[in-house]
């Protein structure tokens, strides 16, 4: 009985990394002398939308010297595979969730049951995780 509730514990958190897990990284801006931007977040098992990275320099290129031409064609370059590159982000979550469905359907259903129950209280100690962490500030050591 151990070794199924392992086996089921150990199903559940690679399913999870599989679905959460992010094909490429959000871009964030980086002005000088402002903070960057912060990631929008999406809610359990959707897409999150990013800004398009038309107006948004990769990270450390506001650390250069760009001149505005140069910006104006960097952000071109990007809109250029923007379309694209969602295009492929969205495949690839299809798959992962195709993926996932089949190794899912691998599982009895009392394993699918128990799969279930682990990751609800998985996401409930990571919300109470989240709640209780709040944002970090100066403190002093």
């Amino acid at each position: 009985m151990k070794v199924n509730l392992l086996s089921v514990l150990a199903c559940g958190l690679i399913a999870g990394g599989i679905v959460g897990g992010s094909a490429r990284p959000l871009v964030v801006a980086q002005e000088s002398g402002k903070s960057a931007a912060k990631a929008e977040k999406g809610g359990e098992g959707k897409s999150v939308k990013k800004a398009s990275s038309g107006d948004r320099l990769p990270p450390n290129y506001a650390k250069i010297g760009l001149s505005e031409e140069q910006r104006k064609k960097i952000y071109d370059v990007q809109r250029k595979y923007d379309s694209q590159i969602d295009a492929l982000e969205k495949q690839i979550a299809d798959l992962k969730a195709k993926q996932t469905s089949e190794v899912e359907g691998v599982l009895t259903p009392e394993q699918q049951k128990a799969l279930q129950a682990v990751n609800e209280e998985s996401k409930k100690k990571a919300a109470e995780k989240k709640k209780t962490a709040g944002p970090k500030t100066g403190e002093a050591k």
